[in-house]
């Protein structure tokens, strides 16, 4: 058996569209990981208003889920707020977090289909980086039209965890504090907020799931007998179910496949509470090199050519009639698959963020904090709680309207990085 690491690209080049769960890896060598458990799995595809207080989080670059934890702040992955990490070469315009103009939070109402994809597909695509700039202005502009309304919220702050730029130089500290929020000029109509997870999973945790985008609609061009993208219903969302590993089980796989002592010997900033990044499961469906599929795109068959990235993931477990959110982000694949190339049999384990790590950076950074069972509250955190958020080299990250509004002098981060997508 070999590893096979696939498809985790760090130069601009985002040449597809992808209508199913894009599976990032590594890309270099590891040594063989050890073999998760069972990896059957069921999925469905389901109204996403069956989950309101799961939203859209749109940018020029890419489409992410967004988990409202209060009626105007959605919690969001980091990758999706800060989409370059090549600072050198990236336009002003849309380095470091992106500016809230740059960004919309949406509503799966019925007319957020036709809206997002003419706004998509309107956004020119880009050849490089240098241009990244001139889509992110495009996509302003049209935003404009359609901010304010039942399904569409214009956003007032961004920001994302101090830290998370300067972990992007390691492969195996790459989804540490990979967290970010928005926060809304105005409150989200009718819905209901969700819960974070902060205890650890057991192995095989009871509801589990992925939430991840539906099924594109496509048609077949009978000459070519090639497939040609025509939209996502934004409607609705696929349900997978998951499989998760113990703690031991997951740190065990993550330190053999990165060849780390233990938890804690990756460079970077030290976790809070000394806590593992990740959570961890068996493969899933759709996330085996397989059934990923790669002839869907909006753009060109051109490899330079850069579209939107719909890789985006929410992992949550039920609450009662709430969500409880474990993990949102980019899930990422280990493989083990045989030697023979026209093989589909795998297995290894993804892991994925584990967001409720970071309850108090997200509550200082919303002006609130977390009950015991995981629900925002106004309470704002107790005074040593935030000291790790406000001394030098730990700046907030916020979007330019809020630093200079700030209450104290935030330290500078690292800003020469590499390109995330």
């Amino acid at each position: 058996m070999t590893l096979s690491a696939k498809g985790h690209s760090r130069t601009p080049l985002l040449a597809a569209l992808f209508a199913l769960l894009g599976v990032l890896c590594i890309l270099t060598n590891h040594r063989v990981v050890a073999a998760a458990e069972d990896s059957s799995s069921s999925s469905s595809v389901v109204d996403l208003s069956d989950y309101p207080s799961v939203l859209y989080v749109a940018t020029p670059y890419s489409l992410c889920f967004g988990a409202l934890i209060n009626e105007k702040t959605v919690l969001t992955d980091a990758r999706c707020l800060y989409p370059f990490q090549d600072q050198d070469k990236t336009p002003s315009e849309v380095k470091g977090v992106l500016d809230p103009k740059y960004l919309m939070v949406a509503a799966p109402t019925t007319n957020i289909s036709a809206t997002m994809h003419s706004i998509l597909l309107s956004t020119q695509v880009y050849s490089n980086i240098s241009q990244a700039g001139y889509r992110a202005s495009t996509f302003m502009g049209l935003v404009a039209n359609y901010v304010d309304n039942s399904t569409f919220y214009a956003v007032n702050t961004s920001s994302v965890h101090a830290y998370y730029p300067q972990s992007q130089y390691v492969d195996s500290a790459e989804q540490n504090f990979d967290v970010g929020i928005v926060t809304l000029l105005r409150s989200v109509d009718k819905t209901e907020t969700a819960l974070l997870q902060l205890d650890d999973l057991e192995a095989n945790t009871a509801g589990l799931s992925a939430l991840t985008f539906s099924p594109a609609d496509t048609t077949t061009n009978a000459a070519t007998q090639q497939k040609l993208y025509q939209g996502i219903d934004l409607t609705k969302v696929k349900i997978t179910d998951v499989s998760s590993l113990s703690r031991s089980s997951c740190d065990k796989n993550y330190m053999d496949a990165f060849d780390l002592k233990n938890m804690k010997s990756f460079d970077g900033h030290s976790l809070p509470k000394n806590s593992s990044p990740i959570y961890c499961s068996s493969m899933y469906d759709n996330t085996t090199e397989c059934s990923l599929d790669t002839s869907i795109g909006i753009s060109s068959s051109a490899s330079d050519i850069n579209s939107v990235d719909l890789n985006s993931t929410l992992f949550f477990v039920t609450s009662g009639s709430k969500l409880r959110i474990v993990g949102v982000g980019l899930p990422h694949l280990f493989e083990v698959r045989s030697d023979s190339s026209d093989s589909c049999a795998s297995n290894g384990f993804v892991y994925f963020p584990r967001t409720g790590l970071y309850t108090d950076w997200i509550g200082w950074a919303s002006s609130g904090s977390f009950d015991s069972d995981g629900a925002w509250s106004s309470k704002p955190l107790p005074s040593g709680n935030v000291a790790d958020f406000i001394k030098d080299g730990a700046a907030s990250m916020l979007s330019p309207s809020i630093r200079s509004t700030a209450a104290v002098v935030l330290g500078s981060v690292l800003a020469s990085l590499s390109i995330i997508f």
